[in-house]
Order: structure tokens, then sequence, then C-alpha cells
């Protein structure tokens, strides 16, 4: 947080302008310090915990009742999710003024409520109609509530989520054993307890969420900001997302394909991993984000060899309990690694949390969404068919993971992303200290009004109304230029970003397309050696200062 001016402060007489002591944006860039509390990390932890805990009891047991009527309502729900998920991060990055948080967090609830009365009105009616509309909004208010918790992640950073993190799956873990004992709860203390933690955890969250998106209000949008900062969001395309989904495909796919059951003891074996991870952070050692990637893959590989053995015919219930504890396993270490990547990678570049979060969940919302009815087809099908399928998914998976990532890197992914400054890319005309735009550069009109000055002074200046004014910007500029051989339309664009030029500035000014501009700078960055226009703008002076 950064300390505000008093209004008390100003001078008698003088406005106070709160907003010109303060650049936007300059509160969401912590510059790697980490500014958050023992209580907010608490904070976050509960809101995590309660996200699961209302995941579990709908897939555990309100989602088996709704079946009975409406076997398509899981999924229905799920690809709500997915397009609500898509919608926010389409917006995120697009149109920020969109996400007016408090438009949403009542909306959301209203979903929340409305989700949470259809569902009980269905299973106690048996209305397929009610249960129908209930799913989709049950979707939209939890894919809201985990982006919400996300953005809240990603304020701790990093080194808080791996504690923040396995600490709520612990927890979640304790309530599970809790229900157990309890041998199920009756169907409406179901439905109360899904929306009671949905909306504490969305209250429990909302004060991050509301200061980054008031701020990505107040800032140019990712997508004008990504121009000049390339490095400072991933794109739909990159490996983390595509990893994120074709894990969740997988995973999504082999818990449904298992017909078992899984027993008390197994779901509490599923949870050793993530309670080594738990240990490991409390005595300060965490693992990598690489390291924990490799550990849930290896769950997951073994399950999927395990799958034979969970075959109806074979009646083997060591088999069937060892596939669904492996499989479940990974699945927790994989969502574990997944919330740390959208604490580190927000925490890196704060304008960007609510797109990170939001792609994240999309994708992992979207491979449980085409995971599952793969299993429901296949099973429909026949067991052979069911382990061919199996087999295939081994193969593609295993394929992907030891060809497709050989050379990728979770962790070095995440270093890569570096804060957008909003108060370097607001838009504002308003040139760096002891720079010369382009448009004040001294004219013609002014050489001569200066001439004449000298002139009544007393003072010789035929030279200095002839000798032409040399900008030390564009002087240096022109010496990178020619060290790194960029082509005289990258030069241009080199001038303009070296003044702390805007994407939109430079394409009215030098009437180009926004793709070109966005191309031209990729070109620069890559043959200066730089991955953001602060340090392009830092090399240049080091370059100015070298000339003087």
């Amino acid at each position: 947080i950064i300390p505000q001016i008093s209004p008390c402060a100003a001078a008698p007489g003088i406005e106070f302008n709160r907003k010109a002591m303060k650049p936007r944006g300059e509160e969401l860039i912590a510059n790697g310090k980490d500014r958050s509390s023992g209580k907010d990390a608490a904070r976050t932890c509960l809101a995590l915990a309660l996200v699961l805990v209302s995941s579990h009891v709908l897939n555990a047991d309100i989602f088996p009742a709704v079946a009975q009527d409406l076997p398509a309502a899981r999924e229905i729900s799920t690809y709500g999710g997915v397009a609500f998920s898509v919608f926010l991060a389409v917006a995120a990055y697009r149109k920020p003024s969109l996400l007016r948080e408090r438009f949403w967090f009542f909306a959301c609830l209203a979903a929340t409520a409305i989700a949470a009365a259809s569902l009980y009105g269905g299973i106690d009616g048996h209305s397929s109609l009610m249960l129908a509309i209930g799913s989709p909004f049950g979707g939209i208010g939890g894919a809201w509530v985990s982006v919400l918790v996300g953005v809240s992640l990603a304020q701790r950073g990093l080194k808080h989520a791996f504690v923040v993190v396995p600490t709520a799956f612990v927890m979640q873990y304790a309530a599970k054993a809790g229900i157990h004992f309890l041998n199920s709860l009756p169907i409406e203390a179901s439905v109360a307890l899904y929306a009671t933690s949905l909306a504490a955890a969305c209250l429990l969250a909302r004060p991050d969420a509301r200061s980054v998106m008031k701020n990505m209000r107040d800032s140019d949008a990712p997508d004008v900001l990504s121009i000049t900062s390339p490095s400072s969001y991933l794109p739909f395309s990159s490996l983390i997302f595509v990893s994120i989904l074709l894990f969740n495909i997988v995973c999504g796919y082999s818990l449904a394909s298992s017909e078992a059951e899984p027993s008390f003891a197994a779901s509490m074996a599923s949870c050793i991993p993530v309670c080594v991870v738990f240990a490991a952070a409390m005595i300060r050692r965490p693992p990598s984000l690489d390291a924990s990637y490799r550990t849930a893959v290896l769950c997951i590989i073994a399950g999927l060899l395990c799958a034979p053995f969970a075959l109806p015919a074979l009646q083997d219930q060591i088999g069937e309990q060892a596939y669904v504890a492996l499989l479940s396993a990974g699945s927790d270490l994989f969502n574990m690694l997944a919330y740390c990547i959208v604490a580190s990678i927000g925490y890196r570049n704060k304008l960007g949390a609510v797109f990170v979060a939001a792609t994240v969940l999309a994708a992992q919302w979207l491979g449980i969404g085409i995971g599952a009815p793969i299993a429901q087809m296949t099973a429909a099908l026949g067991a052979l068919s069911s382990l061919w399928t199996t087999a295939a998914m081994a193969i593609v998976f295993f394929s992907f993971n030891y060809i497709g990532l050989r050379n990728f890197s979770f962790d070095r992914a995440v270093e890569t992303v570096l804060p957008a400054h909003a108060d370097e890319n607001t838009g504002d005309e308003s040139t760096p200290e002891n720079t010369i735009a382009p448009e004040t550069k001294p004219s013609r009109a002014k050489s001569a009004n200066t001439s004449g000055e000298a002139n009544e002074l007393g003072m010789a200046s035929p030279a200095a109304a002839t000798q032409p004014v040399i900008d030390p910007i564009d002087e240096a500029c022109s010496s990178v230029a020619c060290a790194c051989n960029l082509t005289n339309r990258e030069t241009d664009v080199l001038r303009l970003l070296a003044r702390g030029r805007t994407s939109p500035f430079i394409q009215e000014e030098l009437v180009l397309s926004r793709n070109t501009v966005k191309t031209h700078v990729r070109h620069i960055y890559t043959k200066l050696d730089v991955h953001s226009q602060q340090e392009l703008i830092s090399k240049v002076e080091q370059r100015k200062t070298g000339l003087e």
C-alpha cells in the first residue's frame, strides 16, 4: 500500500490532486517486496479452503442426487462455469471496464442463491426443469468465487502460496473426514453448506479483488500494455495453459471412468502427497513448480497403469482403490500447482491477476468437461473400449510431458513475466524527465525568437540560429539502432518507446496498425535483448550517458 498524502497537508489555496500525486497502478507493482501480513494470508487460506469444501460437497453429495433426474447436470454446470471464466479472461484482457466488482459481487451471490434454491427444489420435487435452471447458475457463481480467490492469492505471492495452498487442502481433508464420520449429510444440509461456503469465500477474497479490479479499470487494457510490455502477459496458447487443459482432460476422464466409490482409506491415502508438501512448506523448504508438476505427473501415470486392475470383471478392490487414490492424489497436487502458478504470475504482474486466474480456471474446467464425457461414451461401448481409450490417453499424456515439455520449465516461464507498469503506459502524453518529445523539438520560429532575444542583449548569435539542435535521446537511439541493426522504421519506434510512449500514441504518430507496432516492438526487444519498456529506456539512458 502506498502512503497517501493527506488533503490537510496541502497549502491553503492550492487544490489537492490525489490522482496526480499517486500514479495509477503504482500500488500494484510491489517490485519483489512482500507486503502480505499473516492476517491476510490466513484470510486467503480460509477462502480457498471454503471453495474446496463447497466443490467437494457439490460433487460428492449434491450432483449424485441430481443425476437421478438430470444426468447431464454436472456437465451443464461445468460448461456454464467455463463460459463465464472465458468471459472474465477476455474482459480482463481487452476491456477491464466491464469488471465492476460491486456489480459482479451481487450478481454472482444471486446466481449462487438461485442455484442452491433450484437444485434443492429440483431434487425434492424431481423436477428436471429446475435442475437445468440451477446447474449453470451454480457454475457461474463457483467460477466467480474461484477467480476472486486466485486474485487474492496473487496478492500473497509464491512464497506465501506454498504455505497457504497446502494448508487449505489439509483443511479440506479435515472437513471431508468430518463429513464422513457424520455418515453423509442430508440434502438440505449439503445444499446449505455449499451455498454458505461459496458466499463466505467470496466475502473473504473480496477486499483484494476490489482493489485490483479498480486499478485495472484506471489503467490501459492489457491488450494495449502487452504491445510495449510483451513479457507481462502470457498468451492463451502458453504451454502453461495447454498443460493445465491436457492434465485435467486426463484427470476428468480417469476419475469419471472409475465406477468404484473411493473408500475412506483411499481418500485419506490420496492426501499423503499433499501432506508432504504441507510439511515441507512448514519447514521453509517448499518444492519448486517443476518438482510439483513432475510429482503430479508420476501419480497420474501410476494411476493410469493401475487401470486394468480397476476393471469390474477382475473384482480387485485393492486395484480399484489404488487407481482412485493415485488419480485423486495427482489431481490434488496439480490443482495445488495451478493455484501456485496463479499466485506467482499474478504477484509479478498484478494488472494481469484476473486474466491469469480466469484463464487457468477455464482451462481446468474445460479439461474436466472434455474428459468426463469421453469416459461416459467409452463406458457405454464396453470395458474393452474403456481400456483401449485409457491406453491412448496414457500414451498422449506421456508423450506430451516427456517430449512436448522436454525443454519447458514452469519456474522459468513464471520468472519471465515482468510487471506492466501502469504509470508508464497510462496513455498520458507527458514525457520522462530530461527528455524531449518529438513534437516539442525546437522549431524554426522558436529558434528565430531566441536569436532576436540574443541580438537585443547585444550578443552575436548567427551560429546559434543556424546550428541544429541535437536531441541526446535521438542520438542515443541512433547509436543503439546502429549497434543492434535496427531498420529505419524500428528506429522510429525505438525513439518513441525510449520516451515512454504507449502503443496507441505510436500507432497515431507513425500511422501504423496495432499489429504492425506489435511486430516492430517484438523485433526491437529481441535485438536489444530486453523484456520490457523500462529495460529499453534504461538501455538508451546508458548509451546516452556514454555518449556524453
